[in-house]
């Protein structure tokens, strides 16, 4: 299994050829939702801080490398080096020799997955599933925006993969999706096929009149707001209060 952030190194179809011929699963985050990928995303904060600190103090950057695959990761007690060399490595930090058994760390990471599980899923929800045809309304990644769309298909648990207004195709997160309940009408029946979106084989846009038919009624009705408000000739109202000249004010000549 490999994951990915979708980047377009990993969104070619040369790639996809290649994980098909190996028979790879290869497994996109969502664009535009980062923590999908955290593992990769923390593993590149962790080593620019390395290299600046290493720049920093003039130390070399491959002895500080060794030291981060030697040190032991939280979920299983044991470092990188070890688990790939099945022993305990020579490194510059004084550290006891272990057994180290494939049976104890697969079961620290699996107590560990499910202590991460029970205290996450303390706050939160999982939110209603949505069905193929089911009108919605998406956020693009960077806009506070939302924009008609339909569910087209459904390709991980937490991904929907929905043709927009404009004709494009999108792979929102659950997150950035809300259901709505306008019912458009779809007469495209094109499959999607892979993680490789494909704007050009699929040039139909779906039916929107009766939302923008909403809208449309909608404006109308704000812009005659202030015609009708025109047509009372109200009149001006003035102030009656008495007011008095500052005394600064006798100086100037008018």
């Amino acid at each position: 299994m490999l994951i990915t952030d979708g980047g377009p190194q990993f969104s070619s179809n040369e790639f996809l050829r290649f994980t098909r011929r190996l028979n790879i699963n290869h497994i996109r985050s969502d664009p535009g939702y980062p923590r999908t990928n955290g593992k990769a995303e923390a593993a590149v904060k962790i080593m620019k801080n390395l290299i600046l600190k290493t720049k920093h103090n003039g130390d070399d950057p491959y002895e500080a490398l060794l030291e981060l695959r030697n040190t032991p990761q939280k979920c299983t007690g044991f470092s990188p080096a070890e688990m790939c060399l099945k022993r305990s490595p020579q490194t510059l930090i004084p550290s006891t020799s272990k057994c180290l058994s494939e049976h104890v760390v697969a079961e620290k990471k699996e107590n560990y997955k499910r202590q991460v599980k029970r205290q996450y899923d303390k706050q939160a929800r999982d939110l209603p599933k949505l069905h193929l045809g089911q009108t919605i309304y998406y956020q693009n990644p960077g806009q506070t925006g939302w924009y008609p769309g339909m569910i087209r298909e459904h390709p991980s648990p937490r991904s929907y993969k929905i043709k927009g207004d404009n004709g494009g195709l999108y792979i929102p997160n659950r997150f950035h999706i809300r259901p709505s309940k306008t019912i458009l009408k779809d007469t495209d029946t094109d499959v999607y096929d892979g993680n490789v979106l494909d704007d050009d084989d699929d040039n139909e846009k779906p039916d929107f009149s009766d939302n923008c038919s909403q809208h449309a009624s909608q404006s109308e009705v704000v812009s005659h707001v202030p015609d009708n408000n025109c047509d009372r000739n109200m009149p001006t109202r003035t102030s009656t209060r008495e007011t008095n000249r500052h005394v600064w004010h006798r100086d100037y000549m008018y």
